[in-house]
């Protein structure tokens, strides 16, 4: 091989070295390029998280926390578990409050049927509802199913407006009233769970009629509105109301 041949092998290989190397490097700093575009894809805007961390978060199921599981209690209420709040207003057999207790904020509508009973909070006095006005504070126990509406409708059981100066009373049905003592104190037990005591000075009260009522009316399952002194669960005044068999169920 001549020199000049031997020369032009040398200059080929390091040409072919040469741009070799360039290739590597531009791949290197193509990678890098890359990788800061990945960089910068999963930053935050407050550069605290990753978006895939974000992204994670948005794709998990609903665990019972957030506006789900608020759509989920209004689904439901329980009737020893009144809503409380406001009347916004009253028209064409519908009342509409805004519930604020238990973590709720909303205008719900309550439908009042011929058979929903709208009573006096002090007294148990039926109360007409052309007399109900904005801003009436009253304690609704509706029926357990409320739609998905927006607002959330209920058939009303009871309405209690409240009187000022007066706490409200509870409606519920009796389980089961048993002695207390030799000195003729007896304790109901109420469906909502609570244990009341009724002594010589428990007011036993009928509801819209002349009959006299007794502890022996007291039987399981009739529907009773209770008032408690401050200091406990003792029964100050007991409203009976009659059932379709009388006032035993």
């Amino acid at each position: 091989m001549t020199k000049n041949m031997k020369r032009m092998t040398a200059l080929a290989c390091a040409a072919m070295m040469i741009a070799s190397m360039g290739i590597t490097g531009c791949g290197k700093a193509d990678g890098q390029t890359k990788e800061e575009t990945k960089t910068t894809a999963v930053e935050t805007p407050a550069g605290t998280e990753t978006s895939a961390t974000t992204e994670n978060e948005a794709g998990k199921l609903p665990d019972g926390t957030g506006q789900e599981s608020g759509a989920a209690d209004t689904e439901s209420a329980s009737e020893s578990d009144p809503m409380m709040g406001t009347i916004v207003s009253v028209e064409d057999g519908q009342l509409t409050m805004h519930r604020q207790d238990n973590g709720f904020d909303e205008d719900v509508v309550i439908t009042i049927a011929e058979d929903t009973k709208v009573l006096d909070a002090e007294n148990g006095y039926p109360v007409e509802l052309g007399d109900l006005k904005e801003g009436n504070t009253i304690s609704a126990y509706v029926d357990e199913a409320m739609t998905l509406s927006l607002p959330p409708i209920a058939n009303g059981l009871l309405i209690l407006v409240q009187a000022e100066g007066y706490d409200f009373p509870r409606y519920t049905k009796v389980k089961e009233l048993m002695a207390a003592n030799t000195e003729g104190e007896r304790i109901l037990t109420a469906e909502n769970g609570i244990n009341y005591m009724i002594t010589a000075e428990t007011r036993l009260l009928p509801y819209l009629t002349r009959n006299i009522v007794s502890e022996e009316d007291l039987t399981e399952g009739t529907e009773i509105l209770i008032w408690n002194d401050e200091n406990g669960n003792k029964a100050e005044k007991i409203v009976v109301f009659q059932g379709e068999n009388g006032y035993a169920k």
